[in-house]
């Protein structure tokens, strides 16, 4: 199938005032894409789309509504048609559509191609996430496996009928316009036009994520801690997400909590706080005092139905990664990353936090690990109450303190060697490290006699083998001594770089990137040394020009 768009003009959309339909082969691009993707021909009934195309439609053309609201027009382009009625800024409009369907048509020549290798789950064939290998093979009430399966969950779909792909069509209904509008700029300014637009398409992606739901609000809130992989602006809205997730009903906590459990609430809890201390896109945590031995205990309980939901979008999230990686491969061949090994640690990962015995296990391990064994100075993990704790609820010390989030930047500085000896020991001595230390799970505590500093949530454990350990040190060794032909080598044993890399670019690039992090002085200095070196003034140019120049390095 060759795909074939036409822009319409307002007088033949009645959604649409004064701006452009996308069509493909009188299709929106939702629906078109999903036809490309679907493979139940059951799904081939036109009314069950209406309502979604029409949104699609009218999403997209208020993106690109004209200033003058009085203009007519309709372009012609590669399949586009044209009736230029205005004089003066017709060629810069002739351009702009002829961008957006090039970035449109080659969207749906991807998706065709992804569609043609059919729909599978995010593979494991190697993780370093911490699983509970006591429960793989099996699987829960509903059919889903207790430990991250792709056959598990994807037989687990196989007899849900048209659930899975609904979804997809969900995802769709939100993203596309996003990625041809993305596609669309990097066709027509590059990397300078994209960074002239961050604010804006953060935004956009913020929005989108939002109303995805739990699983991608998870991803955004992930990437929102990631200076090293998006910009700021792409930074500043995505931090939105960490505070913008609305508690479920504590009488559905309650509910969970005693069906897990077995007995009512007062069977266990003397008291517990009308309302959660605190709401993540996966579970809620409440304050209880234990009817046993009158202490405070934190009580976290599981969202309901997340399992499923969570499962389900990691199969659509698996398709949108194959997608992005081939319109990367069409834009930017030259990158090499593969976004679709990402998903798959990321699913594997994601997964498992919804296990909260896996989490109560390995909250137990790093304790012994860091307090006991190698008694890590300053640091204090909670201790489980396993007796309260099950998949869907966890039951651990309550510690009083303030967030590293919430803390004053003089108070962060006194516990940055703390958290340093900390995390190189997970990483480089006892090879179990949390992975999620983001500020919102590392807490300044109150009482000093335990510890300084309380690490919190630990659903997202990695373990990391000793050669990768070894590697890891002999990078560290070779980075201090600004020995760079053999950091190549550590970096192609740890899987960063390809082992047909071009070592005589490889190695200047890496001297210009990394000396000035070696020479010390604290992330600001690297900071305005990397400025200095891609000639960044501070004007929009100049960073526009800076910025590219980093990317094609980094490239």
């Amino acid at each position: 199938m060759r795909a074939r768009l036409i822009f319409t003009t307002s007088s033949a959309s009645p959604t649409s005032r004064s701006g452009y339909r996308l069509r493909v082969n009188n299709r929106t691009p939702s629906r078109a894409l999903f036809l490309l993707n679907n493979d139940d021909n059951n799904y081939n009934n036109t009314s069950r789309f209406s309502s979604v195309s029409s949104s699609v439609s009218r999403d997209f053309a208020r993106r690109h509504q004209s200033s003058s609201s009085s203009s007519r027009r309709g372009l012609r382009g590669r399949g586009v048609k044209v009736h230029a009625r205005i004089a003066g800024g017709a060629s810069s409009l002739l351009d702009t559509a002829q961008m957006t369907t090039k970035a449109a048509e080659a969207i749906l020549d991807v998706s065709k191609t992804v569609r043609m290798k059919g729909i599978e789950a995010p593979a494991n064939e190697k993780s370093y996430v911490a699983l509970d290998s006591d429960n793989a093979g099996l699987v829960d009430d509903d059919g889903l496996p207790l430990v991250y399966s792709p056959e598990a969950i994807q037989t687990y779909w196989k007899k849900q009928g048209g659930a899975l792909q609904q979804r997809w069509l969900e995802f769709l209904k939100e993203s596309v316009p996003f990625l041809t509008r993305v596609a669309s700029l990097s066709l027509q300014g590059g990397s300078e036009e994209l960074t002239k637009n961050g604010a804006s398409l953060a935004k956009d992606a913020r929005e989108i994520i939002q109303r995805l739901g739990p699983t991608y609000i998870k991803a955004g809130q992930m990437m929102s801690v990631r200076p090293d992989v998006l910009p700021q602006a792409a930074l500043n809205e995505l931090a939105i997400l960490q505070d913008s997730v609305k508690p479920f009903a504590t009488t559905d906590a309650i509910s969970i909590i005693e069906k897990e459990l077995g007995a009512p609430l007062g069977e266990f809890f003397e008291e517990i706080s009308e309302q959660p201390v605190a709401a993540a896109s996966l579970a809620q945590v409440y304050r209880a005092k234990l009817k046993s031995t009158g202490e405070f205990v934190a009580v976290k309980v599981q969202r309901p139905g997340i399992l499923a939901t969570v499962s389900k979008d990691l199969y659509v999230l698996r398709r949108a990664a194959e997608v992005y990686q081939g319109i990367i491969e069409r834009f930017a061949p030259q990158q090499r990353t593969d976004y679709v090994a990402l998903l798959n640690e990321w699913a594997i990962g994601f997964y498992t936090e919804l296990d909260f015995l896996n989490e109560a296990r390995n909250q137990d391990t790093l304790r012994k690990l860091l307090m006991e064994q190698e008694k890590v100075a300053d640091v204090y993990v909670p201790e489980v109450n396993f007796e309260l704790t099950t998949r869907r609820v966890l039951v651990s010390e309550w510690i009083d303190g303030v967030k590293l989030s919430e803390c004053e930047p003089s108070e962060i500085r006194e516990l940055v060697g703390v958290g340093q000896e900390c995390f190189l020991v997970q990483l480089l001595q006892v090879g179990f490290f949390h992975s999620d230390p983001h500020p919102g799970n590392l807490m300044r505590m109150n009482d000093a006699s335990k510890g300084k500093l309380c690490i919190l949530d630990f659903g997202l454990v990695a373990r990391i083998n000793e050669e990768d350990q070894d590697a890891m040190v002999n990078s560290i060794v070779h980075l201090a001594n600004k020995d760079y032909a053999a950091l190549v080598d550590d970096f192609i044993d740890l899987k960063i770089l390809p082992d047909d890399c071009d070592r005589a670019k490889v190695v200047p690039l890496m001297d210009k990137a990394l000396s000035p992090y070696v020479k010390g002085g604290g992330a600001k200095n690297y900071e305005a040394e990397l400025k200095r070196m891609y000639n960044m003034d501070g004007s929009l140019s100049s960073t526009a020009g800076g910025f590219q120049a980093m990317t094609q390095d980094l490239l």
